[in-house]
């Protein structure tokens, strides 16, 4: 495929020519001037379009500590460099917090005036941006187009996974950026500075690009950091570590700890040993895991628990258990150095490494209380053409492992829409969740980003939509993610995108409403959101009247009260559910959620819809009797085969 990007410019591979227009730029910005003081950016995680303010006063907005930009801190430190730190989503996320209310708060004044306070103050000799990810761009372009266009004499740098996986369409888009730092910046970023202040030759460039006129200039030799230059310590001092937990959400585990609980993260490793062609963790870090020592995460984890209070740690590895000695000797020595803190993967682990019980065993006795395992799909052939390193046996082998430690709550990570997934496929990974019978499931769409092999694949057979990561639906706009807060069926469930609803809809089950004749059909991407929501319902919510587990019990009554009261409060599928969760570990259902459902239920046709497709009443929470099952969610009028697989599980979970 011809990057339409690349017509529009041309991009010199002659070295003599792009030293020397190397040359000309840093004269141009700097002159004589040396460089001393840094001062990074993270930019708000959405834009004002997207923002929602009454999901940030809820406190369910996430608020990841900067880690990214801590650990360049100390690199660039080390150097005697002069760093500072503003991580505008949190900060923004402190004054929702202290507002008065939606009306009162203007989410652009208020990052732009935090923005010339801080450069203002720290008075830095370059100002660097960070953005991690694609659906951050819009966000990511206001805040540099703002320090642009007010401070146009301090050179603007950007970097981080988002700008490195679009080189060019990242460039072109945004005017005036000065300096691009690409990959990972330990070495790299050092390394362009030690340049621009004299002090190597500009033959030594590493990992940058930059832009004059129309051409653009890549130097994109590697400087990978290795074990010892990742095994350093965050500028943790200039992070303001503890609140990060208090105005907003870290990880998938938040709401299953108590409110006061401090929350941070920490990184063990980088890379991931998966090529998974939807994932592009190895185009940034490389085809090998590189590890910090042991004894530096050890210290880290004492340092965030001792010096920050910290009580529960997010880790952002992609790859936690990669190398089975190295992951048992860590967990080991976290609880012979005493570490007391517990710990989720919201990342996600490799199945095949929960195959082994002594794995498992030391996750446990360190302090895990959940984790994401990456499975995606239950087909074969997907497994295979998704290059997913597990098959149905591995996936099923670390659940029964995982049967051992019911105190970890596990979820598996789930995905539909892949490339000519017949809807039999997903119906496969219905039935594989249902065997493996997890926690809980975390369903998405499949999103396809840049820098990705099936994103290549899906632009060449025309399968995209319009925006980056969207499929050709409509009004994806409206929601970036595919999961979370932001999610496009949070923009469903609140009506920023309208449900299409008949009468003759809400008169049968769920896929009643589909002319189905087979399993071999590849369902259009406009009926995706419909089969997640069915496959929600039966993998997770239907799961909850079988369970009958007391530490389950627990566990999803903790979840759904969270979920029910910060992430969706106006999600009539989960009060209904969070009610029953109620049932089952107070003994009773409070009457405001009896309430909240009945105006929920009766203010939305939407839900009325859902309801009576899957056969629940707003009277089981009235009289305080649930169903001890759902039998179906409808089948196709027009199915010619065995209707046997639309039937829902109904055994009791003991």
């Amino acid at each position: 495929m011809v990057d339409l990007a690349h017509k529009l410019e041309t991009i010199y591979s002659s070295e003599e020519v792009k030293y020397e227009f190397a040359k000309k730029h840093f004269s141009k910005l700097f002159g004589d001037r040396k460089v001393k003081k840094i001062l990074f950016f993270n930019p708000p995680d959405v834009d004002d379009e997207i923002f929602d303010y009454n999901i940030a006063k809820r406190g369910r907005a996430n608020n990841y500590p900067s880690y990214g930009l801590g650990i360049l801190a100390s690199q660039l430190r080390n150097k005697k460099y002069d760093i500072d730190i503003c991580n505008l989503n949190h900060e923004i996320l402190k004054k929702v917090r202290y507002s008065n209310n939606n009306e009162e708060f203007n989410f652009v004044e208020t990052w732009k005036k935090l923005v010339d306070e801080k450069i203002k103050l720290f008075k830095p000799d370059i100002i660097g941006v960070s953005c991690l990810f694609s659906v951050t761009h819009k966000s990511f372009k206001k805040v540099c187009s703002y320090i642009k266009k007010n401070y146009p004499d301090i050179p603007l740098l950007i970097g981080g996974v988002h700008v490195s996986h679009d080189i060019h369409g990242v460039i072109n888009d945004l005017d005036d950026v000065d300096l691009v730092s690409l990959f990972e910046g330990d070495r790299a970023l050092p390394n362009l500075l030690e340049i621009i202040n004299g002090e190597k030759k500009i033959e030594d460039l590493a990992q940058f690009a930059f832009k004059s006129g129309k051409e653009i200039f890549i130097f994109d030799k590697r400087m990978v950091p290795d074990t010892h230059d990742m095994s350093i310590l965050p500028a943790y001092d200039i992070m303001d570590l503890k609140d990060h937990s208090k105005y907003g959400t870290i990880g998938s585990w938040h709401g299953m700890l108590g409110q006061e609980t401090i929350v941070s993260t920490c990184q063990s490793n980088r890379g991931c040993r998966a090529a998974c062609t939807f994932c592009n963790v190895r185009t940034y870090h490389g085809k090998t895991v590189r590890h910090k020592t042991v004894d530096a995460v050890v210290d880290e984890l004492l340092c965030l628990q001792n010096d920050y209070g910290v009580q529960h740690i997010v880790w952002l590895d992609d790859d936690l258990l990669k190398d089975k000695e190295r992951t048992i000797h860590m967990f080991n020595e976290m609880v012979r150095r005493n570490v007391k803190l517990t710990w989720d993967a919201t990342n996600g682990v490799i199945a095949h490494s929960l195959k082994q019980l002594e794995v498992v065993d030391a996750m446990h006795k360190s302090g895990c209380i959940g984790v994401h395992i990456g499975i995606e799909s239950g087909n074969p052939q997907i497994l295979k053409q998704i290059r997913k390193p597990g098959t149905v046996e591995t996936f099923l082998k670390a659940a029964e492992i995982l049967k051992n430690f019911p105190e970890i709550n596990c979820r598996a990570l789930l995905m539909l829409g892949f490339p000519k997934e017949t809807l039999g496929m997903i119906f496969d990974t219905i039935e594989l969740a249902e065997n493996m019978n997890l926690d809980w499931n975390n369903l998405s769409v499949l999103q396809p980003w840049k820098g990705t092999p099936i994103y290549e694949q899906m632009s060449d057979e025309g399968l995209l939509g319009m925006e980056e990561g969207t499929l050709k639906t409509e009004d994806n706009e409206k929601a970036p993610y595919q999961l979370g807060t932001y999610s496009r069926q949070r923009a469903i469930e609140t009506g920023k995108i309208q449900s299409k609803i008949t009468k003759k809809d809400l008169m049968g089950g769920f896929l009643d409403k589909f002319e189905i004749s087979s399993l071999d059909i590849i369902p259009e991407a406009t009926i995706l959101d419909d089969l997640w929501f069915y496959m929600n319902v039966r993998v997770n919510f239907a799961k909850l009247l079988r369970e009958n587990r007391p530490i389950k019990i627990k566990q999803q009554y903790n979840w759904l009260n969270y979920v029910a009261n910060k992430t969706a409060p106006d999600n009539a599928m989960i009060i209904y559910f969070y009610a029953l969760m109620q049932k089952k570990y107070l003994g009773k259902v409070d009457n405001e959620t009896k309430l909240r459902l009945k105006s929920r239920i009766k203010n939305s046709t939407y839900w009325q819809e859902k309801f009576k497709m899957f056969k629940l009443d707003l009277s089981h929470l009235e009289n305080e009797q649930f169903p001890d099952y759902i039998d179906n969610g409808g089948i196709p009028k027009t199915f010619q085969g065995d209707p046997s697989r639309f039937y829902f599980p109904k055994n009791l979970i003991n």
